[in-house]
């Protein structure tokens, strides 16, 4: 057994664990619900690379929830801010989740290096291509990592989905109210077919423009 697969046997455990306890929580401090689950469920294994809007630090969590609890498509990985790394329990508890550092200053290869191994291992990444946390009733602007990745994998499925209400979890005027929390799974696709041969720049815009489309449509 080689080292990648008794890292990737851990993330699979421990995100098992945090999805389990998340299921818990978010049926208690909220009423979650997830449109277009036919589409997650056709996908039956990796790779795979799901794109989202970002409002939250559960926004990975959410997104787990969406998929059949023993689909071969776990463990979900994705890019988090290096600065989330910097302690030990940061390190543990976003390592736990699939997370990698997103090499921030070290340029677009180096922070897509993890991904694509992950990808060519029959492995599923996670996008957040507005890089950040957009808190109000809006999509933000994305970067071009998430084109640039999916450029070198044409062939490999991506899922568009669309994130309401989970950054509002847990406030005090909410906790006793339930926030409506809301996914809407867009149908999978290929950037073969949507932007080949298509710049970073160009790309990006295509597949923001799913996460647009769910997010209007929900």
């Amino acid at each position: 057994m080689t080292e990648s697969r008794i890292q990737n046997g851990l993330y699979y455990f421990s995100q098992k664990i945090l999805l389990s306890l998340a299921y818990f929580l978010l049926h208690l401090l909220g009423d979650l619900k997830i449109d277009g689950r036919e589409n997650a469920k056709n996908i039956i294994e990796g790779p795979l690379i799901i794109i989202a809007n970002h409002k939250s630090f559960l926004d990975p969590l959410i997104i787990g929830l969406c998929f059949p609890f023993f689909s071969k498509i776990y463990p979900l990985r994705f890019i988090a801010k290096d600065s989330f790394f910097k302690n030990p329990i940061g390190w543990i508890f976003y390592r736990s989740m699939g997370a990698f550092p997103a090499c921030k200053g070290q340029g677009l290869s180096a922070s897509l290096k993890i991904p694509s191994q992950i990808l060519r291992e029959g492995g599923s990444v996670m996008f957040f291509p507005e890089g950040i946390r957009i808190r109000e009733d809006r999509l933000g602007h994305p970067k071009m990592g998430a084109a640039e990745l999916a450029s070198h994998f044409p062939e490999v499925p991506i899922i568009p989905m669309a994130i309401f209400n989970t950054h509002k979890v847990g406030h005090l005027g909410l906790l006793y109210k339930r926030s409506r929390l809301r996914v809407k799974i867009g149908e999978p696709f290929v950037y073969n077919n949507k932007a080949f041969r298509l710049p970073a720049e160009t790309g990006i815009k295509v597949l923001m423009g799913e996460i647009e489309k769910n997010y209007k449509e929900a």
